[in-house]
């Protein structure tokens, strides 16, 4: 695929640089080759030779050198990867200059499709696609399905990863990678240029292969211990360029799990007045548990609570909104969510308002701090929270478009900290979402009457929060979920869960290509889960619950095949083949696990702690986590 070259606009020249010091030889020539063999042809490779020490590697590098379209320099001594990497830059001549280390493969048609997304947007400055983890035999072990740009995201993790395309000139003036960020000085420099351009674009294709090579961070995170630290400097100082009151920590989690992901810590401190706004009607002991939460647990030091009370009549409820000293503002009339809401932020003080739902329980005392300070960083909207059921499961992290065929809550009904790390982190990070639950939503009150507020008119019950979400990401704000605020949801207890084909039909009407494409899920995500596992079906579309026509409990379309292109049809098919390898690899790893299992049972002690409470409370959330080994579950029971 090559970009057409009619009109003003001349097709793009690239510089492929590749720092190199003493990797595994094939690995090289494999990297080199799918360099070299690029169908776009404007191509350079400019190899920059970091003082290596391996022969074999040298007499290639040698040969190498000599053919037409290389670049080459030798250094006399070993500059690290950031210095040979500016070497190479150096070297360049192109346009864009194409990170690519020596142990990656590119896809053959790589720069030819980001030759046409630079074609198609001539100002952007830079690209980045997906890309998969293979073996040494080359077969596919795992694949990242990044998001669009999400800046929110790159603060907690190089989300980036391979490949990146860069205006050389704009490398140029970030003087390239910088000294002192081993491990991770591709993690500082992409946060430094992102503090100078907004023009970057995602490929939601796999254009490059990351191999699995020996001492690679792709094998083994811990392989390059020093990166752990030079990832959370690069994050903490792009906080002090960027005046954002907050310190960047290596959470515990991650140290545990030998992975490169920070936490953004925002500090306390004098961030505006919130007025937290409580929807409700009767369901006092919801209500009292709710207010008591936010009075005992809150850290944030200048709130106010707002009760929004649509007609109680039960006595008790009646009492006790007489004699609260919060603000209670009465709404009469039939249940209309919108119109509540709305009341309530027109009347209320706060520079920020929190719309809260009465049957939630605050469980991080600093959830107010998170969620303010995230809608004070520049170009942040809205920001929404982490609720979890009350058994520890995910209620909500955030609204994904398309899923399901309308939305759906991302990772809902995952156990949040008896199960392994999800993909990509995405309940442990703050990141950029299309929308939030209004079940605890913040936003600037300004802007929400801006906006025009909750539709009260078109949908009074539900979908009100994504649609405001998806007009405040259309006036050019970024919506970001914040699981550092972290809430217990019992889920629309007082008012019930009711699917309005109405409703639906309003919000395909409204916001029908956001639903077909939610640039925060990769369209290689099957839109039948939840959970962000990647697509291995052709008839996802005949599953849907949701249609414009409404709500269907039970799938009734006919099997419709999608038409897809060549690149994603591939993509479902090695996707099937990667899942098939990794499940034809449990029994072994099943049987291991047992064999433990067992000689734990056997020990006295285990018998003896069945008996305590507290216990069998954690056994639940182990069974969950084991649910596959037949033993752990017997263990535990």
């Amino acid at each position: 695929m090559q970009p057409s070259t009619a009109g003003p606009n001349k097709p793009p020249t690239f510089s492929i640089i590749m720092p190199v010091h003493d990797p595994q030889l094939p690995d090289l020539v494999r990297a080199i080759e799918s360099a070299m063999g690029q169908v776009w042809p404007s191509t350079e490779l400019c190899l920059v030779d970091d003082a290596s020490t391996d022969a074999e590697v040298l007499a290639y590098l040698e040969v190498i050198q000599k053919r037409l379209g290389v670049r080459y320099q030798r250094l006399s001594t070993n500059l690290g990867i950031a210095g040979a990497t500016n070497a190479a830059i150096e070297l360049a001549s192109g346009e864009f200059v194409v990170f690519l280390d020596h142990d990656d493969e590119l896809a053959p048609h790589a720069l030819s499709v980001i030759a046409q997304t630079l074609h198609d947007d001539p100002d952007l400055d830079f690209v980045y696609s997906d890309h998969d983890l293979v073996d040494v035999d080359g077969v596919r072990q795992q694949v990242s399905y990044k998001p669009d740009w999400s800046p929110e995201l790159l603060l907690s993790y190089m989300y980036i990863g391979h490949i990146k395309v860069v205006r050389r000139m704009l490398a140029h003036s970030l003087g390239g990678l910088r000294d002192g960020f081993d491990g991770a000085a591709d993690f500082d420099f992409m946060l430094r240029l992102s503090e100078h351009t907004n023009r970057i674009s995602h490929i939601p294709q796999v254009l490059c292969h990351w191999r699995a090579a020996k001492d690679s961070m792709a094998l083994r995170s811990d392989s390059k211990s020093q990166a752990f630290d030079s990832g959370r400097r690069a994050v903490a100082e792009a906080l002090e360029r960027r005046d954002i009151h907050a310190v960047a920590e290596w959470p515990a989690w991650a140290q545990r799990a030998r992975v490169g992901v920070y936490r953004v810590r925002f500090q306390p401190g004098k961030m505006g007045k919130v007025s937290i706004l409580i929807p409700t009607r009767d369901r006092l002991d919801l209500l009292r548990s709710c207010i008591a939460s936010i009075e005992e647990r809150t850290d944030y030091d200048d709130w106010e609570i707002v009760i929004l009370d649509n007609e109680s009549r039960e006595a008790d409820a009646l009492a006790y909104l007489a004699k609260t000293p919060h603000t209670v503002i009465r709404v009469p009339g039939e249940f209309n969510f919108s119109r509540s809401v709305n009341q309530g932020v027109e009347r209320s003080e706060g520079e920020f308002v929190v719309l809260l739902n009465n049957d939630t329980i605050v469980v991080s005392s600093d959830w107010l701090t998170e969620m303010v300070g995230s809608c004070r960083v520049p170009g942040v909207g809205a920001v929404g929270a982490k609720l979890l059921y009350p058994d520890g499961r995910i209620q909500h992290a955030g609204v994904t478009m398309g899923v399901y065929g309308l939305t759906a809550h991302a990772l809902e009904g995952r156990h949040d900290r008896a199960s392994e790390l999800e993909e990509g982190f995405y309940a442990h990070v703050p990141r950029n979402v299309s929308a939030v639950t209004a079940a605890c939503l913040l936003t600037r009150r300004t802007l929400f009457l801006e906006l025009g507020g909750f539709d009260e008119q078109e949908l009074a019950v539900a979908w009100n929060d994504t649609d405001f979400c998806l007009r405040v990401r259309s006036s050019g704000l970024r919506v970001v979920m914040n699981p550092l605020a972290e809430l217990i949801h019992l889920g629309s207890a007082s008012r019930g869960d009711d699917k309005n084909d109405r409703e639906v039909a309003v919000m395909f009407a409204r916001w029908g290509a956001e639903i077909e494409q939610d640039p925060y899920y990769n369209p290689n995500l099957s839109r039948l889960e939840n959970d962000f596992r990647p697509r291995t079906r052709l008839d996802e579309r005949s599953q849907f619950h949701y249609s414009a026509e409404g709500f269907r409990a039970t799938p009734t379309a006919p099997l419709e095949l999608e038409p897809l292109s060549a690149e994603a049809s591939l993509e479902i098919r090695l996707n099937q083949q990667m899942i098939h390898n990794q499940i034809s690899s449990r029994p072994g790893q099943s049987e291991a696990s047992d064999q433990i299992l067992r000689r734990l049972a056997a020990i006295p002690l285990l018998a003896r702690l069945r008996k305590f409470p507290r216990f069998r409370r954690v056994a639940r959330s182990l069974r969950a986590a084991l649910r596959h080994s037949t033993v752990a579950r017997r263990l535990l029971s």
